[in-house]
């Protein structure tokens, strides 16, 4: 294994689990940033790697769990995602103390400490054979609004020996600015936050990334709720979306006002 995450080795067990179903999914959430990160940017072209030689000092990873979107492609396979991880002793986190199904699939490694619950999300409403034939009734499958932007927007990424899909960078910066402030949980808002933070500061092409965020902004009906949650957090340096991307940043080796940089970075999209 390539030097990373530690935890890495598990999201490529279960990625080499679902293999025959990665055409139908694409990996959202906390991973996406370390997986452009780690496999799609240009070592040599990241803001830190051109300072310190080592892309180790800053993590953008902040969870272990997996999110995996259910595109709505038709799948011709008759084994479900919820056959395959039980038939490769996959552990069950039961949705209702008193029943078995629904589940969510824990993936554990060779260590004790490994472990990753696996969840699947889909757009509202989807058609009956997304949950039924693909995932399998036995798991729980999250429907969240808003999350077809994702599916509709996804691109390729060589993990290993695998092809995975993945949002594109704007798309993903763009979502998590409409989602972040429909969290009710804070730790989620922050991580979210610093994820829009880590793609602005780290993406090798940062003019691109902005100029393409900006016209999704323009051009897409939920433009207008991004331009609202970003003048409600980010109205100057000490407003709530700078300081919480500050407090879950951490202190920096390269950036001496972590608030500042973050308000200067997303003050770029309005």
């Amino acid at each position: 294994m390539a030097e990373g995450y530690p935890t890495e080795k598990l999201l490529k067990k279960v990625i080499d689990d679902l293999d025959d179903f990665l055409p139908y999914l694409v990996l959202v959430g906390g991973w996406v940033p370390y997986l452009y990160h780690k496999h799609v940017w240009p070592r040599e072209l990241t803001e830190e790697n051109s300072q310190t030689g080592s892309l180790q000092s800053s993590a953008p990873l902040s969870t272990t769990d997996m999110d995996f979107g259910v595109t709505l492609v038709s799948y011709p396979g008759k084994e479900s995602i919820a056959d395959r991880v039980r038939n490769l002793g996959y552990g069950e986190r039961h949705v209702f103390m008193d029943r078995m199904t629904p589940f969510i699939p824990v993936a554990r490694g060779k260590e004790e400490n490994e472990r990753a619950e696996v969840e699947f999300i889909a757009v509202l409403n989807p058609p009956k054979h997304v949950h039924d034939r693909r995932v399998g009734k036995a798991i729980k499958l999250n429907n969240i609004k808003h999350f077809e932007i994702l599916l509709e927007n996804a691109r390729q990424a060589r993990f290993y020996s695998w092809e995975v899909q993945i949002p594109t960078e704007e798309v993903f910066v763009f979502h998590k600015l409409l989602t972040f402030a429909l969290r009710e949980n804070e730790d989620k808002k922050r991580k979210d936050l610093y994820y829009v933070y880590f793609m602005l500061r780290f993406c090798p092409d940062k003019a691109k990334l902005v100029h393409a965020v900006r016209n999704l902004i323009k051009n897409r009906k939920e433009g207008k709720p991004v331009l609202n949650n970003m003048k409600t957090c980010f109205a100057h340096k000490d407003d709530r979306g700078p300081v919480a991307i500050e407090r879950e940043n951490g202190n920096d080796y390269f950036i001496n006002d972590v608030r500042q940089d973050a308000y200067d970075r997303i003050a770029q999209l309005l």
